[in-house]
């Protein structure tokens, strides 16, 4: 009886201690309150104004890239670095000139040749058969060229021209671009399908054309040109199956054979040397490096098409295999809404996320009361063969077979429960409790630690005007993803379940701002309003922090500043 006495003890003890062992979430401003905190700091560097260009970070440094400050002028080519602050050193900037990595040998040129009408042909070649087929193109033709005449691969140039409207996304070292558009009035630049590859350790540009269609396929699968679209990516596949080796004799270890090779170095000896006289430097030439090889998914969505239609689709590149395949569709007209030209997309663990985009009939504001919708799509890894390296390869895939789901205000459901279609009561105005419709927003994925996610939603455009600028938003929302079962986070939200506390997972809470620095009076007001921002995840260097830099403001002003937001 004492026994049980003291474990019943024991046990009361544990369940009390676990609010003070939790997780700490980020801090709420009062009792009865839904909004979080967060800050505002100014990156002290030189301004770099511009509006629909992109942003990455990788290693502490801000990777900025086209844009325009004139409307529909593209600014230049060159990669602008800022330097972030970091343990009290101040922010830095400089710029990099575009410039391309060695070309490739002509063994692996991936452009598809071409035979013109009246080539000569070599001579005992020149067949009636020969001279009929002279007039059949051998160039693929693809989904993304069959208006016009297409570009082909080997006429574009070595680096990415001078763009605005595009879109990019970091896997590894490397910064992965794709699409936008040359000028004013001018439809997205064709590049046939091409990924442009920016090195952030060389400091080099390279590309990836698709590869070349499989046997017995006519056309290779291209998404079609773009700008005003928004791009993620994962690192997912980083795992393949080695090409199978070529069988060879290999003695037994223990027979005087395998003991001669290991002390006289009778195999491969002018390569590796012997174990007495090895020869240096072997190891290094056979190292092999993982983003060479290449890995990862880049996802691409929405945007406007050369004839002015607004996209809805959803397309995954793989850099290993270099083939694009087209996912689900997101929830687009037939909904009510159209992601193109301004819809924004984040990874939080499997999911792929979406908010924002076009309303039909009313510009994307849906006026003060209006409310936007979450989306999102399951994703996972399968192992295909593709037809292309001849063997099993990992790629991107919508996990079992399904498609988009969608979150809107009253009935939200981020896929752990059954979905309550009854509109869940509330105390608060539409727009205290879920972020207005908008447009051209920034839209990130941050931890607050032990694996606790949350979707930050910022800025955007809330009202289209004809010309110009149209009204924008200033505020700053937060959403709690789902938490990782193997997580700590995930352990808190079953405790706060078993007490009967909400854990707030699957809702939008406004985040209150204020400066990070109370005696910095640059970051006291905050960024304000503005659209065509770019943002981009801080990482390693602060994973609750988003730098924000540039777009344009309501005076139709292209804006140069850059800010860290810190969550929580």
């Amino acid at each position: 009886m004492d026994s049980f006495q003291l474990l019943r003890r024991r046990t009361t003890d544990l369940f009390n201690s676990l609010p003070q062992s939790l997780p700490s979430l980020p801090s709420l401003r009062g009792h009865g309150s839904n909004n979080m905190k967060g800050t505002w700091e100014k990156i002290q560097v030189p301004p770099l104004p511009r509006s629909a260009h992109s942003a990455d970070i990788l290693a502490g440094n801000l990777y900025i890239f086209g844009g325009e400050v004139e409307p529909g002028r593209p600014i230049d080519n060159d990669m602008h670095v800022v330097t972030l602050p970091s343990s009290g050193a101040q922010g830095d900037y400089y710029a990099i000139k575009a410039k391309a990595a060695k070309a490739r040998a002509p063994a692996e040129q991936l452009a598809a040749p071409t035979v013109e009408a009246g080539e000569a042909s070599a001579p005992g070649e020149d067949t009636p058969d020969d001279r009929n087929l002279s007039d059949i193109p051998l160039t693929t033709p693809s989904p993304a060229l069959n208006k016009g005449k297409g570009i082909a691969p080997a006429s574009l140039p070595d680096v990415p021209a001078p763009r605005i409207g595009h879109a990019t996304a970091a896997i590894g070292h490397r910064i992965f671009l794709f699409g936008g558009r040359p000028g004013p009035d001018q439809p997205p630049l064709n590049e046939a399908g091409r990924v442009w590859v920016f090195d952030t350790r060389t400091h080099l540009w390279s590309f990836l054309d698709p590869a070349p269609a499989p046997p017995h396929t006519t056309t290779t699968l291209t998404p079609p040109p773009r700008s005003a679209h928004s791009a993620a990516a994962t690192p997912k596949p980083d795992t393949f199956t080695p090409a199978a080796a070529t069988p060879h004799h290999h003695p037994d270890p223990h027979s005087p054979e395998a003991w001669r090779t290991w002390a006289l170095g009778t195999e491969n000896v002018a390569e590796t040397g012997t174990p007495q006289r090895p020869v240096v430097g072997v190891l290094a030439a056979r190292a092999t490096d993982a983003d060479a090889d290449g890995f990862g998914t880049l996802l691409v969505h929405g945007g406007v098409l050369a004839d002015g239609t607004r996209a809805d689709d959803v397309w995954a590149f793989d850099v290993r295999s270099r083939t694009w395949q087209r996912l689900p569709d997101a929830p687009g007209p037939g909904a009510g809404l159209s992601s193109g030209g301004g819809g924004r997309l984040v990874l939080s663990g499997s999911r792929l996320y979406r908010y924002g985009g076009v309303e039909e009939g009313d510009g994307g504001d849906g006026g003060d009361d209006g409310v936007g919708r979450l989306d999102f799509l399951e994703l996972g890894v399968a192992v295909v063969d593709d037809q292309v390296t001849r063997g099993a390869e990992a790629m991107l895939c919508v996990r079992g077979g399904g498609g988009w789901q969608s979150l809107v205000q009253g009935r939200e459901d981020v896929g752990y429960k059954e979905v309550d279609n009854a509109a869940t009561p509330v105390l608060q105005r539409a727009e205290e409790r879920w972020p207005g419709r908008r447009t051209v927003a920034g839209f990130e994925a941050v931890t607050v630690g032990r694996g606790r996610e949350y979707l930050v939603l910022m800025f955007g455009e809330r009202e289209e005007a004809s010309s110009g600028a149209g009204r924008f938003w200033d505020d700053v929302w937060a959403f709690q993803a789902p938490s990782d079962g193997m997580s700590l986070a995930s352990v808190a939200d079953t405790a706060f379940s078993a007490m009967g506390k909400k854990s707030g997972e699957g809702r939008w809470q406004k985040v209150e701002m204020g400066p990070f620095d109370d005696e910095d009076d640059a970051s006291a007001d905050g960024p304000g309003p503005r659209g065509w921002v770019a943002t981009a995840t801080m990482g390693d260097l602060e994973e609750n922090g988003i730098v924000v830099w540039g777009g344009l403001g309501e005076g139709d002003q292209r804006l140069g500043d850059g800010w860290i937001l810190r969550l929580g």
